[in-house]
């Protein structure tokens, strides 16, 4: 009868999508998708396009291609009529997701900074008594481009494990926007490239305990065009929900790194953190956390201890739809050698930033996102003092 119906009338998008509801439910999954895609592109109400995004979501969960149900999904989302359909999407979406064994995440920013290479704020440092000058030891103002991608496939999974592979791809490259950049120096020469694949595996007891990941990571980065380093990482993480709808989590990783660029500063690290996360009434929220780490090297420039305490607060209201978030961090780095003169080198830097998403304005349950962010670091050695002021423009995922 549906056949009947679309056949007399091609741009009936309503019997479109009962017609893939039909294919879908004698497993003509293939059928069902082409229907649910053609009521899509005839339908010319939101209630209507909604129905068919659902309709295509179904067809492909059924047939095992979550994936693109995420995809619709998203769609369904997007064109929802009213919040109580778009609720229903997200909540879809979720379901599939937590359930498909592929994931992918996406990220993409743009960073105007007024020190894209990280220089010292002065270029003169003493060493043994004696003034120096690094005339190339100069803050350049640019952009720095910022994109990364994972890919994660679930396996073996039961109700209380599963194991997963993931391939990470990270990249920053610079665009430089200063007049005075010198001759020797090029925006190439700050590219920075990531590639990491890690085995790991997930598991839990119980629902009520905590959730626990080990993984073991291998990554090859590159600097400037140049490989840098390549690195062996084995890594746990335990959270826990508390009462209340707390989170409290702590992890431990090490981890070695081979130098390409100088075989002395290959060594270990080793760190461990703890964190936790509480949300109060009206959807307000802090998170506290603090990591130590430890950097155990032949080079007295790299050996060294770091104390990491950072703290957030997600404010409850959404003026617009502007979801903002205040966050403060604290590093301090303590080296064990003297090597500019009589002290070891010690380092304090901080960062405030100010981060804006614009819930308001997604697209497809994407949203744009802004974030101010401001960096200072002191040093015992001047070579190491910088200080820089950047603004962040990117995308992130609202479910």
């Amino acid at each position: 009868m549906l056949e009947v119906l679309v056949a007399r009338d091609p741009d009936d998008a309503v019997s479109h999508t009962l017609l893939a509801h039909a294919h879908r439910m004698q497993g003509n999954h293939d059928a069902a998708t082409f229907a649910a895609r053609t009521a899509w592109q005839k339908a010319d109400q939101d209630q209507v396009k909604y129905a068919a995004a659902l309709a295509a979501a179904q067809s492909l969960a059924k047939d095992d291609k979550e994936m693109r149900a995420q995809i619709w999904l998203r769609r369904a989302a997007h064109v929802a009529p009213d919040d109580a359909r778009r609720a229903r999407a997200i909540r879809d979406y979720r379901f599939v997701r937590d359930t498909s064994p592929w994931s992918t995440r996406f990220r993409f920013g743009i960073t105007p900074s007024d020190n894209v290479n990280n220089a010292p704020r002065d270029n003169t440092y003493i060493l043994g008594g004696l003034v120096f000058v690094d005339e190339d030891a100069v803050p350049l103002s640019g952009v720095e481009i910022n994109a990364g991608a994972d890919l994660r496939y679930n396996f073996n999974i039961s109700q209380t494990q599963r194991d997963f592979v993931e391939l990470s791809w990270d990249q920053t490259r610079v665009v430089l926007t200063d007049d005075n950049v010198p001759e020797d120096v090029s925006a190439s020469d700050f590219t920075y490239t990531k590639l990491e694949t890690t085995l790991g595996r997930d598991w839990q007891s119980s629902a009520e305990s905590p959730r626990r990941t080990a993984s073991l990571g291998y990554g090859r980065i590159w600097y400037g065009g140049e490989h840098l380093s390549d690195e062996l990482s084995l890594s746990y993480r335990q959270r826990q929900a508390r009462p209340g709808g707390s989170h409290l989590w702590w992890h431990a990783k090490v981890g070695y790194a081979d130098r390409q660029d100088n075989d002395l500063r290959s060594g270990t690290t080793s760190a461990v953190g703890v964190g936790w996360r509480f949300p109060f009434e009206g959807g307000a929220q802090l998170v506290l956390s603090a990591d130590v780490s430890s950097t155990d090297t032949d080079s007295s420039i790299s050996d060294h201890e770091s104390l990491a305490l950072s703290t957030s607060y997600t404010l409850a209201a959404r003026p617009m739809g502007v979801l903002t978030t205040f966050t403060g961090q604290a590093k301090f780095r303590r080296y064990d050698t003297p090597v500019y003169g009589v002290d070891a080198r010690s380092d304090d830097e901080f960062t405030l930033s100010t981060s804006m998403l614009f819930t308001g304005f997604d697209t497809y349950g994407f949203a744009p996102k802004v974030t101010v962010s401001a960096n200072r670091t002191n040093s015992n050695v001047s070579l190491f003092e910088t200080q820089s002021v950047g603004v962040s423009i990117g995308f992130e995922s609202v479910f």
